[in-house]
């Protein structure tokens, strides 16, 4: 029995990065969308011995893709919207044995197996939730919760807040902060700019 549920919800490519519209064409935000759930699954599959990883989506193609690396799936059901399907992942990692959850999107470039060892490593040894923000300190960029049964989703606006609320709701030790790879997602037009300018093969920096 695996501790650590790690739940990775993926849009379709085809749906992804929508923001990103006025810069690239469809197939080229296609391609871009696959580059980073295929980064976000490569660094997770050394976890794979520790941590038992769920992808909840509502695309074959992305489905497809998590069986052939042997993480579980949940097929996601068409009215869901995100908080829906990561409750539906945590529950069926519940009733597996998991006892945390990490919630790791697909859209941080700066991701690495060995950074997210080192997070998970600080949350079990001080924290019941922890809160990776993004670069505004309002969205939730990396969330960890345990136990997983007293698990609350609310992802939108000002997510950080709203998961740091839930959890002093139910006296559990917090911790809210930022990292220096974990709070870069790519979003919008100007990270995409930044990225670019910084690490144009960013999956190789």
């Amino acid at each position: 029995m695996k501790q650590l549920a790690i739940v990775i919800p993926v849009k379709s490519p085809r749906e992804g990065k929508s923001r990103l519209a006025g810069m690239l064409q469809a197939d080229e935000r296609y391609d871009l969308n696959l580059e980073l759930m295929r980064h976000t699954f490569d660094q997770v599959a050394p976890l794979a011995e520790a941590a038992e990883v769920y992808v909840v989506s509502k695309s074959f193609e992305v489905l497809g893709e998590a069986m052939r690396r042997g993480f579980r799936t949940c097929s996601e059901p068409e009215h869901f919207e995100l908080n829906d399907a990561l409750s539906l992942a945590a529950e069926q990692a519940e009733k597996a044995g998991a006892t945390e959850v990490m919630v790791l999107p697909t859209d941080l470039p700066w991701l690495s197996s060995n950074h997210l060892l080192f997070v998970l490593e600080e949350f079990r040894s001080m924290y019941d939730v922890m809160i990776v923000t993004d670069r505004a300190e309002v969205g939730t960029n990396l969330l960890l919760w345990r136990p997983i049964g007293t698990s609350e989703f609310s992802y939108g606006l000002y997510s950080a807040n709203q998961h740091a609320a839930i959890a002093g709701r139910l006296n559990l030790r917090v911790c809210v902060r930022q990292d220096r790879l974990l709070s870069f997602d790519l979003d919008t037009p100007f990270d995409f700019e930044i990225l670019s300018k910084n690490c144009p093969d960013f999956f190789r920096c």
